[in-house]
């Protein structure tokens, strides 16, 4: 009989992450729970999912393909949260193979969710940031993006890991590219906007020093 675990409160998910993070069997048991024909064990299941990557990504390397996998079920929230934990997981330095990186391009270009976008949107900045050849390969994925959702409620989300990027270790290729991209914004928006656009900016100058 599968194991049972908490995972219906914030409480509980907080516990059984910390949990997970030590027990290789409750993480087995965890991830098992994202395919399950459950929606809402499949929304707790990945919020306790990213929460136990944020703290130890480590522990949820070996079930990147897994976690991966559930960026195709139907509910935005679950795959919003895989995202976040895609995303710790290549922060952390833990490589990901072409199916999955397949698949959070699908997530970037989703129809129905603008959190889903900005989740994937979020895992090329991270991704990229990481070595010159990666931000190359991200790079198009992101400048589409800049382009499609200007303006969307999530893109001053996009921008702060845009700048997260280009503080990175990204191609002096990609920098130039970044840097005349949003470069309009920075002389020509206003507020929020222009100051994101700015910071981007600068930072593109600053890492070519």
């Amino acid at each position: 009989m599968a194991e049972e675990i908490a995972i219906e409160t914030a409480e509980a998910r907080e516990e059984t992450a910390a949990h997970a993070t030590r027990n290789k069997r409750v993480m087995k048991r965890l991830v098992s729970l994202l395919s399950g024909s459950s929606r809402v064990q499949r929304q707790h299941a990945a919020m306790t999912i990213a929460l136990a990557a944020a703290d130890e990504p480590d522990s949820l390397a070996v079930y990147k393909g897994e976690v991966a996998d559930a960026l195709n079920r139907p509910e935005s929230q679950t795959r919003w949260e895989c995202l976040n934990a895609l995303c710790e997981l290549v922060g952390a330095g833990e490589t990901v193979d072409e199916g999955i990186l397949q698949g959070v391009e699908d997530a970037l270009y989703d129809e129905d969710s603008g959190i889903v976008r900005e989740g994937a949107f979020r895992f090329f900045c991270t991704y990229g940031a990481q070595n010159a050849k990666a931000s190359d390969y991200v790079w198009p994925y992101l400048d589409e993006a800049i382009q499609c959702y200007h303006g969307d409620p999530e893109f001053a989300d996009m921008l702060s890991s845009l700048l997260e990027f280009a503080e990175g270790k990204i191609s002096s290729k990609t920098r130039a590219a970044l840097s005349e991209r949003m470069s309009f914004d920075a002389e020509n928006a206003k507020g929020t906007l222009r100051m994101r656009a700015e910071q981007i900016v600068a930072a593109c100058k600053k890492r070519r020093r």
